[in-house]
Parts: C-alpha cells; structure tokens; sequence
C-alpha cells in the first residue's frame, strides 16, 4: 500500500571545508548500495582516467521475469546544493545551477519492461533508515514503479515517456525522448531575488593548511580563510528553474517546477531510480559531464581549479553579504521562514 503520509524534510547539513570541495567541483561523489544483486555500480579504468566523478550502472545478464517489478533508487553522499552555503541569498550572487548527466548503454531487455530515471531529491527526515523488505520488491512502499523516489521529493526525467516528474505528478508538455546511446542531464537554477532581504551569515574558517583557490570564498580581518554560512532557521525560498538536456540540446522547462521543495531551503541531491533488469549506463558528475551549459562542463572545470566560489554561479551586483550588528532584528520578505514555498 502506498505510504500517502507528509513526512518533514531532513534538516541542510554544514559541511567541512573538504566536504565542500567536493560538492562545489563535483569530485568523489558516491552512492547507496544499490539493494539487489542484479545491478552494481562499478569503477572502470575509464572512470579512473575520468576527471570528476563517473560511475557504471552494470546490470547482470539475467532477464528473470520474476525480478521485473524489483525497483531500487539510490541517493549520492553529497548533495550538489548545499543549502546553508549555496543559496544566493546567502553567497550573493546572481544564481546557483547544479547539473548531472546519465548515459544510457541500455533501456533493459527485449521484451522484458525496464525503465530509468534520474534527477534529484530532497532527503525526508529518517529516509536512512528506509530498507527494503522481503517480499519482491525493492521498494517497502509505494509498490508501483513510479518514478519517484522513497528517499523525499524528486524531481526526475523518466525514460518511458521522456517525462519530467515532479514527485511523481507529470509536469504537463514534458516529452523529452531519449534512447540508448543517448545521454540526458537535469538541472536546476536558484535564483537571486533582490525583492527579500539577504541572509544572515556568519564566517567559518576553512583548513589552515588549505590552499586558499582551492578552498577559500573569503578572507577575514586577521587573514584567515573563510566561508560564509547560514543558520537553518534564516533560510528562505528563492525562484528556482528547471531544465532538461538530451545529448547537450538543453530543454527549458516552463512553470514554477518543484518550487515546493527545491527552492534553496533543502540540501540537494542526484538520485538515480531503475525499475526492473537491463538497464546500464555511466553517471557523470563535475567534469565527468558533457554540456558546457550552466551547471555544466564549463562551471565544473572551474570549481576543479579551485575557483569554488563562482562555480555554477553567475556574478551579482548584491555579492557583498550584509552583516546583522549584533543583538539587531532582522526582518524578513518575501517568502521568509525554512518552509517558505
């Protein structure tokens, strides 16, 4: 029986110095454990060779009826949106564009209904803990193969209809066909809104013995490198925008698309979904990825080099992060409040 019951979202992370690093370039991004035997995720020589992250979806050779209606989704470790460093309102800039790629090699076996999604998700609180159960299915609720995710709300393109999902509703006019040999990458863009007051920040300091291009947004008085971070209860709602691309044509989605739940107050994740056997290809992640637009190639190389704090962001006018004297109020705008929508 499917699970209909809200379920209240995890709380944004702070992350180390390190850990930041990698969110920003895109570097040593991993996986869950995919729950079935049929499929595993594997490094390859390419992968090693390959900047970034690049994982291959291997499934084995089995087309076993009985495992068609088995569906796992796998969440990263990292998110690619770290909501207390990444909104706009907080670093000041003019947006924040995450973006991730999947080529597909298979769409699964002649004859046998298999079908892929990817995209991302936002983290219930305790999705954890969730593990599967015994009796068929890799799912322990929501039973169908619905392309969403167990782990919070997703956004994901889906393979069998080239659809973009948002939680599992259809987002209308979304028909972007893929096949296998295809490559197809989602997107997301926060937006910097000048109509809400910026967020509050305070400066954390990075590892000493880091080098300040690779690790460093900002230096303080005493010359320490730092980076600016949020307190959960200030974070606010931003615009967000969505976009799919199949094979580097982006695909501009219309509307206010998982506004939601992905709109700047939740740490963001890849997720990766598959219903039933024979579905293969590489994830591609930072410089791993093919398109060169926002979010893409281009921003990951940069964040590589170490320039972490414009990569995936477009330069504002409003980047000087305004500080609260202490012991002010502060008044919030528009969509105030870590629930704002």
């Amino acid at each position: 029986m499917a699970d209909t019951a809200p379920h209240p979202l995890a709380t944004p992370s702070s992350y180390a110095d390190r850990e930041r690093y990698f969110i920003s370039s895109g570097k040593q991004i991993s996986f869950q454990p995919i729950p079935t035997s049929i499929y595993r995720l594997a490094q390859t020589a390419e992968s090693i060779k390959t900047k970034g992250t690049l994982w291959q979806l291997n499934p084995s050779a089995s087309d076993d009826p009985s495992i068609t209606n088995n569906t796992f989704d796998v969440v990263a470790n990292y998110p690619l949106f770290a909501a207390r460093y990444d909104s706009p309102l907080v670093s000041g800039n003019d947006s924040k564009t995450i973006y991730w790629e999947f080529e597909i090699t298979s769409l699964g076996y002649s004859g046998t209904p298999a079908s892929l999604a990817v995209g991302f998700v936002v983290k219930d609180a305790g999705s954890e803990t969730t593990a599967a159960n015994s009796n068929g299915s890799l799912r322990p609720y929501d039973q169908t193969a619905a392309p969403k995710s167990l782990s919070g709300p997703s956004l994901l393109w889906h393979s069998s209809d080239g659809g973009v999902y948002d939680n599992g509703i259809k987002v209308p006019d979304t028909e972007f066909q893929a096949k296998a040999g295809d490559t197809v990458g989602v997107g997301i863009t926060f937006q910097f809104d000048p109509s809400i007051p910026m967020i509050p920040t305070r400066d954390v300091n990075d590892n000493p013995n880091a080098k300040a291009s690779k690790f460093s947004k900002s230096l303080d008085s005493k010359g320490n490198k730092t980076t600016r971070v949020a307190e959960v209860k200030d974070l606010v709602a931003v615009p967000t925008k969505v976009f799919v691309t199949i094979n580097g044509e982006e695909k501009p989605i219309e509307g206010d698309v998982a506004r939601a739940f992905v709109s700047g107050v939740t740490d963001v994740f890849p997720v990766l979904v598959v219903s039933g056997p024979g579905v293969s290809g590489k994830v591609k992640i930072g410089e791993a990825v093919g398109f060169g637009g926002e979010g893409g190639l281009a921003d990951a190389q940069l964040a590589a080099q170490g320039n972490s704090a414009n990569a995936g962001h477009k330069k504002s006018r409003f980047s000087k992060v305004f500080k609260i004297p202490a012991g002010s109020a502060w008044f919030g705008g528009v969509g105030m409040g870590s629930g704002g929508g």
